[in-house]
This record gives C-alpha cells, sequence and structure tokens, in this order.
C-alpha cells in the first residue's frame, strides 16, 4: 500500500487526479491510496510520514499557498517526494526553494501524469517497504515497513508501534532487524529499532519521533544513529 496525499481546492483538478491515480494503480498494479485534502491547513494538521507521495497545488484558493504549506511540510519532512501542480509555469521555479520532485502544469494529461509518477515510484523503490507477517492474539496480520513507527523489545515481548495502534507479537529485535535491513531503521540501544522516517528532532539522546515519543539513544550507538539520520535524510538509504 502507498499512500498518497494530494492538496487540491479545485472539485474539477481533484477529480482529474483522482481519475490518474486510479488509472495509474491500474496500469501498473500498485496499491495506491490517495488521500485528497482541500486546504494546507487540512494537510498539515493531518500529515504524518505514513505518506509517501505528496501532490501540491501551489495556487490554493483561501488561507495559506502551496508553497507556505510545503515549506511548513519540509520543517516536518525534508525527503518525502513533492510533486507541485501549478497554472503558471513561472510558479514552478519557485518549486526548487522546497525540493520538490517536479511539477505539472495544467491542464495536464494522462501521459504527463504518468511520467511524474514515474520519476516518484523510482525513488519511492529505492526504500521500497518490506511486507512483515505479525502473529498477535487475534491471528495473523501483515504490516508494510512504512507503518512502522518503531519496535521495542519489553520483557519476553516484542511490541510494534504504528501510528494507530500497538502489536505484540513474540520474536526478537535483531531478527526483525535482519528482515528490515536495508531500509530506513536504525537500532538505537538494546530495546529500539526505530524508523527514521518518523524521527523529527534529536535532543540530546533522545530520538523525538513525530508521534511525539522519546526514545534513548545508547551512548554505543549515537555515532551510528547520527549517520544513518543524515544518510537518510541524504536520500542515500
Amino acid at each position: 500500500m502507498i499512500q498518497i496525499a494530494f492538496v487540491e481546492d479545485d472539485p474539477a483538478t481533484a477529480a482529474l487526479l483522482s481519475d490518474c491515480l486510479d488509472r495509474y494503480s491500474r496500469e501498473h498494479n500498485l496499491d495506491l491510496r490517495p488521500t485528497r485534502f482541500a486546504s494546507g491547513e487540512a494537510f498539515l494538521e493531518a500529515y504524518s510520514p505514513r505518506f509517501a507521495l505528496v501532490l501540491m497545488d501551489i495556487r490554493l484558493g483561501s488561507g495559506m499557498s502551496g508553497m507556505e504549506a510545503a515549506q511548513r511540510l519540509r520543517r516536518q519532512d525534508e525527503v518525502v517526494p513533492l510533486i507541485f501542480i501549478t497554472s503558471l509555469a513561472q510558479y514552478a521555479v519557485k518549486s526548487y526553494e522546497v525540493n520538490a520532485l517536479d511539477f505539472l502544469l495544467k491542464p495536464f494529461s494522462y501521459g504527463q501524469f504518468s511520467i511524474r509518477m514515474d520519476k516518484a515510484m523510482r525513488i519511492l523503490a529505492r526504500k521500497e517497504d518490506v511486507r512483515l507477517s505479525v502473529a498477535t492474539e487475534r491471528g495473523i496480520r501483515v504490516l508494510s515497513s512504512r507503518e512502522i513507527t518503531f519496535l521495542e523489545v519489553s520483557d519476553h515481548d516484542l511490541l510494534i508501534h504504528t501510528e494507530e495502534d500497538v502489536l505484540t507479537t513474540r520474536g526478537s529485535l535483531s531478527g526483525k532487524e535482519k528482515e528490515l535491513a536495508g531500509r530506513s531503521f536504525v537500532r538505537t540501544n538494546v530495546c529500539y529499532l526505530v524508523n527514521l522516517r518518523y524521527v523529527s528532532e534529536i535532543d540530546g539522546s533522545m530520538l523525538v519521533l513525530s508521534t511525539g515519543e522519546k526514545l534513548a539513544i545508547s551512548r554505543s550507538r549515537r555515532k551510528e544513529v547520527f549517520s544513518a539520520l543524515a544518510r537518510y535524510l541524504g536520500g542515500t538509504v
């Protein structure tokens, strides 16, 4: 599942984007899950790193502009791919100020949309999700690695935290670390394996997540954590 946020106040353009996403999903056999926001304020209030891609209209009708919303987004998430949608070519130049991946000039065709999506999917493929099968008391639940905020060992249980809930299962942290090797996860100490997508800041010896949790970094792993975060923000993980 690939969750996509698109910020568009114009109903006609929003319908076109929905149709394009649906067609792209069918043609490429992808599980795309778009969520529309009609304003920059609504988008920022609901935004979390679960979104793999953002499509943003630069000229929103009321409230903050798409550019301002993008600037605020980058304070939360420096790496999520961002594609601007604009009716004026001169606005496209400003897209690079917030490290936008590309822009779509209105009116756009499905072919033009598809080219931008291909570009975004190539970037996401470098950080491809891993599907994890988790045995719980209720049965088997399949999770995307993108949904996981962090994993934690507690007594003899393995706790898998997401934004919505916490799954309790059996297993070792080192085992899950191997399953998630090469993805955006880093071990911060003997207890935690953290998804770097959800890291909002480092406060002394603590990692602060966008969910509000604070997780300790051991002295022995501090250098590794800093290096992993730097690689991730540089887009090389």
